[in-house]
């Protein structure tokens, strides 16, 4: 520190030269750590640099023979012979029959002879049949969906299954007499459906009396061969005597005929029933029925009891049974025959089915 005298002749202290002294003493020491630092970065780089460029570059090089081992020289001989093999075709010689053929004899003429088809329906009609009779024909039948429009006795009906029941006991021919009809138009107008069946089409008739008979057990595709066999049946069995039919059979204890009639029609599985008939197989409540003897065997049944039995074995088929009934009229028989013929339309009516009157 310096003393500086006063005006007054005092001292005072000197305090900027010491400042300044170290300013000047901090400047040079940064300065000079500068130049250090900067004397090593160059000498750093300097280094560096001088390193790297007295290295060598890399040189790749490969001999001029190489040697694979003996696995590999196998290897590729294995596939050259393969190549070579694959690349030779093969030779087959070329086959000739120059030799046969010089030794051939000529060949004879043969005259030209025009060949006619002989056709015999004979032989159609039995094959139709057996193959009926093995069953073919009805599963044959069943893949089709052709169905047959059928017209008896004024009802018109388009089925693929049907059956007529015909009643042929003494007191129908007596009340077919009485419409002004032969008995036999009914059996001409079965005979007209049957000729005009489709082949497709599968049919069945019963006929009773006391008894009753059926044409076959089950119902039967309308082939050539069942055609003419169930026309010849009719013929037969089919006639205006009023007896029952050779061979007929009853149902159980012949107790309720019409419901045995009827079991064995709906047994048949038919989309369609016809029932014909003068409705002598059911009994009047008002027992006003004084004059005739009834068309089926054992006793005659109420409608009640009718109705209740088809309903029941309506539902043991695929689809409902349509079920038509003609009734011939006859009141010389029968002194309140419309309560009958009620009867026989309940039984249509109820089971989606057609009513008619045949009467004079």
């Amino acid at each position: 520190m310096e003393l500086e005298p006063t005006l007054t002749g005092r001292y005072r202290a000197n305090v900027g030269g010491g400042d300044r002294a170290k300013r000047k003493s901090r400047l040079s020491s940064l300065v000079q750590a500068v130049f250090i630092i900067a004397v090593f970065l160059f000498a750093a780089r300097f280094i560096t640099v001088l390193v790297l460029s007295l290295r060598e570059e890399p040189v790749f090089t490969a001999p001029k023979t190489i040697y694979l081992p003996q696995r590999e020289l196998e290897h590729q001989m294995a596939v050259a012979e393969f190549q070579n093999a694959a690349a030779t075709p093969a030779t087959i010689p070329a086959l000739t029959t120059e030799n046969l053929l010089a030794t051939m004899p000529v060949l004879p003429q043969i005259p030209n002879v025009d060949l006619k088809a002989v056709e015999n329906e004979a032989m159609v009609s039995e094959s139709d049949a057996l193959f009926g009779q093995s069953g073919l024909m009805g599963a044959l039948g069943a893949l089709s969906s052709q169905a047959s429009s059928v017209s008896f006795l004024g009802i018109t009906e388009e089925a693929k299954s049907f059956v007529i029941v015909l009643d042929v006991s003494e007191s129908v021919v007596l009340a077919v007499e009485a419409a002004g009809l032969s008995f036999n138009v009914i059996r001409e107008e079965a005979e007209s459906i049957i000729n005009k069946l489709n082949a497709n089409t599968r049919f069945g008739f019963i006929l009773h009396g006391r008894k009753y008979i059926a044409f076959q057990n089950s119902l039967v595709p309308a082939t050539v061969g069942n055609k003419k066999a169930a026309i010849e049946w009719l013929r037969k069995h089919f006639n205006d005597s009023g007896d029952s039919p050779p061979g007929g059979r009853g149902g159980p204890n012949n107790t309720n005929g019409l419901l045995a009639i009827l079991g064995a029609a709906f047994e048949m599985q038919p989309d369609a029933m016809f029932l014909v008939s003068n409705g002598g197989y059911f009994t009047n409540n008002d027992k006003r029925n004084t004059t005739g003897g009834g068309s089926g065997f054992g006793r005659p049944v109420e409608i009640g009891e009718t109705l209740n039995f088809v309903r029941e074995r309506q539902k043991e088929q695929k689809k409902d049974v349509r079920i038509h009934s003609i009734h011939f009229f006859d009141p010389r028989t029968y002194i309140q025959d419309e309560r009958i013929g009620g009867d026989m339309r309940r039984i249509a009516t109820a089971n989606s089915g057609k009513y008619r009157k045949i009467s004079r």
